[in-house]
C-alpha cells in the first residue's frame, strides 16, 4: 500500500478537524509512502475528490466527517473499476455510520486505534442513482431518532426516543405505499419506510439472524402517536414479529412507489421523490476496521 488521499471536512469536529490534521497524517504515513489531504469547502467536494483517488487508483482514502461527508466519499468510490480502501474518523453530531462498523466515538481513540492492516467489508445502498452507507427512509421517523441527545438518551433511556418522536411527528400522515422485492411484497397505508443495512438502528440491534448483503426493509403502518410511542419501544428492542403495526422484509433489490408525491432520504439527506428502485451491493467496499480495546 503506497497512497492515500485524506479527506478532511473543516466544519466537523466542532469545527476542530483541522486540528486533527498533523496527527491524521502522521498516522496515515506509519503505513503509507505518499499522503494526500483535501480539504473540502462546499458540498460534493468530498466526492469528487473520492472520485480522484479511485481515478489515480489511490490505495485508500480515509474521511475526516460526519454521515454526509461520509456519504459523498462512498458517492465517489462505489461502483468503480477501482475502488479504494475506505476509514473513517466521526466527525459529526450523529455518527451513525461510525457507530453502525464500531468505529470508536472518540475522535483522538478513532485515529489511534485506525488499523491498516485490518479491514472488513462493508454493504452500500443504491436508491436510483444516490448511495448509502447506512439508511434510506421516506418519513420523519429517522430525524427524530437520530436528534436524540446523548444527555437526554442516558437520563431518559429509551423514553428519550419516544419524547422526541412525539416532538417531531405531531401532524406525521399515512400514506399508501407499495414495496416490490425478491423476498416479498407490502401495498397499503405506512406513516415510516426504512431500509437499513445493518442489524442495528439507533444504537439497538434489531436482527439477531446475519443480514449482510441485504437490505431489512421496515414499514411502520399506523401514523397516530399512540401507536408510534408504542411501536417505538419494540421497535428498539427488536420485538419487530410481537408488534402489528411493524411489518419485515428482507431483501437485495427493492422497489419503492406511492400514487402520491413523496420524498426520500439516504443518510440523513434528502434524496429522489418516489419511486426508487434500491440495490444492495453486498461487500462493496473493504473499510479499515479499528482495533479492539
Amino acid at each position: 500500500m503506497k497512497k492515500v488521499m485524506i479527506i478532511i471536512n473543516p466544519t466537523s469536529g466542532g469545527e476542530t478537524a483541522l486540528d486533527y490534521k498533523e496527527i491524521l497524517e502522521n498516522k496515515a504515513k506509519e503505513y503509507l509512502h505518499n499522503v494526500e489531504t483535501k480539504i473540502t469547502q462546499k458540498a460534493k467536494d468530498a466526492t469528487q475528490f473520492a472520485e480522484k483517488a479511485s481515478k489515480e487508483k489511490y490505495d485508500a482514502v480515509i474521511v475526516f466527517g460526519g454521515d454526509g461527508t461520509v456519504n459523498e466519499v462512498i458517492s465517489g468510490i462505489a461502483e468503480k473499476n477501482h475502488i479504494p480502501k475506505l476509514g473513517i474518523i466521526p466527525g459529526g453530531t450523529g455518527n451513525l455510520i461510525t457507530k453502525l462498523l464500531e468505529i470508536n466515538q472518540s475522535i483522538d481513540q478513532a485515529i489511534e486505534e485506525l488499523d491498516f492492516n485490518f479491514t472488513k467489508t462493508i454493504d452500500v445502498g443504491k436508491a436510483n442513482q444516490h448511495y448509502f452507507g447506512y439508511i434510506f427512509s421516506v418519513g420523519s421517523l429517522p430525524e427524530a431518532i437520530h436528534n436524540v441527545d446523548i444527555e437526554d438518551k442516558t437520563k431518559y433511556g429509551i423514553f428519550a426516543y419516544a419524547i422526541n418522536t412525539m416532538k417531531s411527528v405531531v401532524e406525521d400522515d399515512v400514506f399508501n405505499i407499495r414495496i416490490e422485492s425478491e423476498n416479498g411484497n407490502y401495498e397499503g397505508e405506512a406513516s415510516q419506510v426504512l431500509v437499513l443495512l445493518s442489524n442495528y438502528y439507533a444504537d439497538k440491534k434489531l436482527f439477531d439472524e446475519n443480514t449482510d448483503g441485504y437490505g431489512n426493509i421496515l414499514i411502520l403502518k399506523d401514523a397516530s402517536i399512540i401507536s408510534k410511542l408504542s411501536t417505538i419501544p419494540d421497535l428498539l428492542k427488536g420485538d419487530l414479529v410481537g408488534n402489528d403495526n411493524i411489518e419485515y422484509i428482507k431483501a437485495r433489490n427493492i422497489r419503492i412507489s406511492s400514487e402520491v408525491e413523496l420524498e426520500s432520504d439516504v443518510d440523513g439527506d434528502k434524496s429522489d421523490n418516489l419511486p426508487v428502485d434500491i440495490k444492495i451491493l453486498g461487500n462493496h467496499i473493504e473499510e479499515f476496521s479499528g482495533t479492539k480495546v
